[in-house]
């Protein structure tokens, strides 16, 4: 059988029809528009993400709005992620726009505002000089040129060039070895927040995050303003590996951004950082997304590299709830064949985990890891562990889900089911932000289905072929982190 042959069958099995990994898109001039955002959605995106980093709020708010329009057109659960753009570190302006690095040679990185030359970098962050100390790397350009601090007098840091290069206006700067004072929530994270609170955002992502305070910092922010949107830490830099258990433990999600992390830590060690992350975010019932250069290539091809399909099957194969596009569809070429590309990929390597019962292993093996790490046992854990398991081994045809806040769906997602997984709520709000969750099917529903589950089992069930009459399904409600709200049901439904 063929890969195309097998991948058509796969779609007519209601197990096999619903993509699991979520697809997050970055929009920009490329797919801004309404013809390419109707067409994102229609290719598989789960997840928008609007880039703080570039444009205006004016241009964001109008593209927030005609993204809920459009999803709404087309009646689907589809989420906005803003994603806050954190201190920028960077080199200002040359003279020239750029500037010629020779290795050993003595450079000026100044904290200054007038445009560079004659080995003076001007900083755009004014606090580098206190910050940096000698022997200290300073990378730049996504650490393609690399500097070491011989010195700190007044507010010049003055350096050898390690690595050399062409330098142009405003790229960035990494300081892997220096303990960076600024905040990761900056003045202009609050007014992006604001943005955020006041369009609704599904979710807000906090860059540059060191330790949990800095997520704490932004959930009190909101808080004071109205607000609870869910925050997904960006695990960028060391600190934050060395600190991700608290981070988890504060966040709802966390995102894995690794270029910045694999400039900052040595490139070969990214991997299993990647994995070890993933396990613990499952482990902790956090969603995670992978991120940074998956696709790269397709920016300006119209086929990926070898390497990057593997990179996604890899994250897919390593548990991961979403992945990102960020350029690719941003500013690409393709971005609507970039995403029919990332579905496929994902499509295939989940048909042969399904196939292979690997969602099953891959819960028993988080399930022992658990047990090594938690201090008591996880009840909830247990209980959904149960549901994948009876669903399974009675052939039932689906797990239906149905929740006001989403942590049950959440609950079941992250122990990975084999059956397919619908998480029903009447509210618009919960049904975006379980279109992030790996397996999790969004559907929204109104009240009176919700209060009678009989109706709502053989609407769901026919609205999306999902079982014929005469078969069951398993419907599991009640999971709650509040012990004395943790009413857990499970029961078997006949459509």
């Amino acid at each position: 059988m063929t890969n195309n042959s097998r991948g058509n069958k796969s779609r007519k099995n209601p197990a096999l029809h619903w993509r699991r990994t979520k697809i997050l898109a970055t929009l920009g001039p490329a797919s801004d528009t309404d013809k390419m955002i109707h067409a994102l959605i229609q290719a598989g995106v789960n997840v928008f993400r609007l880039n703080m980093s570039h444009g205006d709020h004016a241009s964001h708010q109008q593209l927030f709005m005609r993204i809920r329009e459009l999803a709404r057109q087309q009646n689907a659960q589809v989420a906005i992620l803003v994603d806050l753009c954190g201190p920028k570190i960077r080199v200002g302006r040359f003279v020239h726009g750029e500037l010629t690095l020779k290795q050993h040679s003595s450079v000026v990185i100044r904290c200054s505002n007038r445009p560079g030359e004659n080995n003076i970098i001007p900083s755009q962050y004014k606090n580098l000089y206190k910050d940096v100390k000698p022997d200290e790397r300073i990378l730049l350009d996504d650490g393609n040129i690399e500097l070491k601090v011989v010195a700190v007098k007044d507010k010049d840091v003055i350096c050898r060039v390690i690595y050399g290069g062409q330098l142009k206006d405003h790229k960035g700067i990494n300081l892997p070895d220096s303990r960076v004072s600024v905040s990761s929530f900056t003045p202009g994270d609050k007014r992006d927040a604001k943005l955020a609170i006041k369009l609704g955002a599904d979710f807000v992502a906090l860059s540059f995050v060191r330790t949990e305070k800095d997520v704490l910092t932004l959930k009190n922010y909101m808080k004071r303003n109205g607000a609870s949107i869910p925050v997904i830490a960006k695990i960028e830099k060391p600190e934050a590996v060395d600190n991700i258990e608290a981070i988890i433990k504060v966040s709802y999600g966390i995102m894995i951004a690794r270029g910045d992390l694999g400039i900052e830590l040595p490139a070969e060690k990214v991997p299993l950082i990647q994995n070890k992350l993933i396990a613990l975010a499952r482990i902790r019932h956090r969603p995670v997304i992978v991120a940074t250069q998956m696709m790269e290539s397709m920016i300006s091809h119209a086929r990926p590299t070898r390497a990057e399909v593997n990179d996604v099957a890899n994250a897919a194969l390593s548990g991961a709830d979403a992945v990102m596009l960020s350029a690719e569809t941003a500013v690409g070429k393709y971005p609507v064949r970039t995403v029919k590309t990332m579905d496929t990929i994902l499509r295939e390597v989940e048909i042969n985990q399904w196939l292979n019962n690997r969602f099953e292993d891959d819960v028993k093996d988080n399930l022992s890891y658990e047990k090594q790490t938690a201090s008591q046992p996880s009840t909830r854990k247990a209980i959904a562990h149960a549901a994948c398991m009876l669903a399974d081994e009675l052939k039932l045809e689906g797990i239906l889900v149905p929740t006001r806040s989403g942590m049950t769906a959440n609950i079941i997602s992250s122990v990975r089911p084999l059956a397919p997984l619908l998480g029903l709520s009447s509210s618009l709000q919960t049904c975006r932000k379980l279109a992030l969750h790996w397996g999790v099917v969004p559907l929204s529903i109104n009240e009176v289905e919700a209060r009678d589950w009989q109706i709502m089992v053989n609407t769901v069930c026919k609205q999306c072929k999902l079982a014929k009459a005469g078969s069951q399904v398993l419907l599991v409600s009640g999971i709650n982190d509040d012990p004395v709200k943790n009413r857990p049901v499970l029961k078997i439904m006949t459509v």
